[in-house]
């Protein structure tokens, strides 16, 4: 399956076979101008389970859950939560309506109509006769070749199913990468959220890189202290070392005063608030 994105980006989504089912390949891609107009690879991710199914829910939905960019007496921080539905339900609402007043339209009986033709009208009826040579119903020959008495069968009970004492595993909370390399993300600067809700990795603010939880980033706000960061190109290329995390009860607003002065902070949202990773350059 293929998702058109904003700025003319695309998304391939190829599930995996064999040992890896159950995992998607999600492939982002571009066009070259004319005249040569070759496919180019921006980035591959493999996601799994519950992230790869909000990956591809947020592919599928697209422009209606976007929110526009706020800005106001400084440079707004982004929104990296789960947008809302309301629009996308109000639309799906309209369309009902306008599908039951059609099939209204429809259905509803027409007065001047002619009638359909009486009994009388009707000269003769067809006569059904049987087959002059009806087939034999088939009936399977019994078995008489067995050998011995046939055992008794035996009837089983149906009984309920016990409830394992043993507690449910917990399912661990997202790691980072063990080498982290970040090959490509967008620089919006402009209006970043537009960037970030099409699912990309996105830069904004100067040194803020940023993406959605739910579209397989939800790292960002956790490497832990001391791990390093290598970013391959563009303006922020270069090698960052973590050493400290920020985090704030709110999702969008103004940017917050981020502590030590760092030179990249790696922004996801946590909950209902955002958290962030610190880093100065290596």
């Amino acid at each position: 399956m293929i998702y058109k994105l904003m700025g003319g980006r695309r998304v391939r989504v190829v599930p995996m076979r064999g040992e890896d089912e159950g995992t998607y390949e999600f492939e982002t891609y571009h066009f070259a101008p004319a005249p040569d107009a070759q496919r180019v690879t921006d980035s591959v991710e493999y996601l799994s389970g519950e992230d790869a199914e909000a990956r591809i829910a947020a592919l599928r939905i697209g422009d209606a859950i976007r929110f526009g960019a706020v800005y106001g007496g400084g440079p707004e921080l982004a929104s990296t939560g789960r947008p809302s539905r309301t629009s996308f339900r109000a639309g799906v609402v309209a369309a009902s309506v306008a599908t039951v007043a059609a099939m209204g339209v429809v259905v509803y009986p027409n007065p001047q109509a002619p009638d359909g033709p009486s009994l009388a009208d009707v000269v003769t009826a067809p006569v059904v006769t049987p087959s002059p040579v009806a087939p034999k119903p088939y009936r399977p020959e019994p078995h008489t070749s067995r050998e011995g008495e046939r055992e008794a069968l035996t009837q089983r009970v149906p009984h309920l199913v016990t409830q394992s004492t043993k507690p449910a595993t917990p399912r661990p909370v997202a790691k980072p990468p063990a080498d982290i390399r970040v090959s490509f993300y967008r620089d919006c600067s402009s209006s970043p959220q537009p960037c970030i809700d099409a699912g990309a990795l996105t830069m904004y603010a100067g040194r803020i890189l940023a993406g959605h939880n739910y579209m397989g980033y939800q790292w960002l706000s956790r490497v832990p202290v001391g791990r390093t960061v290598r970013v391959v190109s563009g303006p922020l290329a270069g090698t960052y070392k973590v050493y400290g995390h920020l985090t704030i009860n709110r999702q969008g607003g103004q940017i917050p005063d981020f502590p030590g002065s760092p030179s990249l902070v790696l922004q996801s949202c946590e909950g209902d608030g955002t958290g962030f990773s610190l880093l100065h350059r290596a």
